[in-house]
């Protein structure tokens, strides 16, 4: 009888499972990596519209105002809103504590970007 090597149909099915499974995880890890990649370019964006926001609103007259939510602009699930969340003293001024976050309102409502700012209390 002349015997030639070659694989036997176990090994060759457990060569497919575990190029299935390479494949499955690859294929995950991809998607997750996607993901994660679309939130970081949304929350970079979220970070240069906080900015020009916060610049916006601070020259306004009266300031930051505290307590207050509006629409971003040119993003229609995208939702500004600014909360006291504190309050200190610095050396005899007493100071506000102001957090300034843009979120996106989906089920989640996700917290893209917020900045905590300090202001003197009692000034608008």
């Amino acid at each position: 009888m002349n015997r030639r090597p070659a694989f036997t149909l176990l090994e060759v099915i457990v060569a497919l499972a575990l190029m299935g499974s390479v494949l499955v995880g690859s294929m995950l890890a991809f998607s997750r990596h996607r993901k994660q990649l679309s939130m970081a370019e949304k929350r970079l964006e979220a970070t240069r519209v906080a900015d020009r926001l916060v610049h916006e609103l601070s020259a306004q007259q009266g300031g930051l105002p505290i307590g207050t939510r509006g629409a971003v602009a040119g993003k229609r699930d995208w939702v500004w809103q600014t909360s006291l969340i504190g309050s200190t003293s610095l050396a005899t001024v007493e100071m506000q504590v102001v957090r300034f976050e843009i979120m996106e309102i989906d089920a989640a409502s996700t917290s893209l970007v917020s900045v905590d700012l300090v202001k003197p209390a009692g000034v608008p």
